[in-house]
């Protein structure tokens, strides 16, 4: 009987602990082996720029996108995946008069790391623009992404 109720008080702090871990714990971190994405993006425009999406389907945030970019500010995004043959993602910000910014970051160890795919959609696409540039490529890729009016 003595061994039963070791086990089951073991089992309970055991869930106890796990629950009042702290979240950051819990947090993804940067891959030392697998392949990176480290993003800049700059808003040098007078207005918010507000997440409507974020995609990483082979991989982990590290750093997630903010929900809302500053006018004259920036933000870092980080990604990785354990997929040694590298990954893509993909974020999305709504502009003031109806304006979707897509910012993409290609990180594949069969090509150049590249922004392909970056690009401004909707009725005031015009009021704005988007520039990528990569910094550094495969396996650990750098970009800055600097939209502006």
């Amino acid at each position: 009987m003595k061994y039963r109720t070791r086990a089951v008080a073991a089992a309970a702090l055991t869930v106890a602990a796990a629950l009042t871990a702290p979240a950051t714990a819990a947090a993804d971190s940067q891959s030392a082996d697998g392949p990176t994405i480290t993003v800049t993006i700059r808003n040098d425009t007078d207005a918010p720029m507000v997440l409507t999406s974020k995609d990483n389907p082979y991989g982990s945030w590290v750093d997630e996108p903010a929900t809302v970019v500053p006018a004259r500010s920036s933000e870092t995004v980080s990604a990785s995946s354990s997929d040694r043959r590298g990954f893509g993602v993909q974020i999305d910000y709504t502009m003031p008069g109806d304006a979707t910014v897509t910012l993409m970051a290609n990180n594949y160890g069969t090509g150049v790391a590249n922004g392909d795919g970056t690009h401004i959609e909707g009725v005031n696409r015009h009021g704005y623009a988007v520039a990528a540039r990569v910094d550094a490529g495969y396996p650990f890729m750098t970009a800055d992404f600097a939209v502006t009016r």
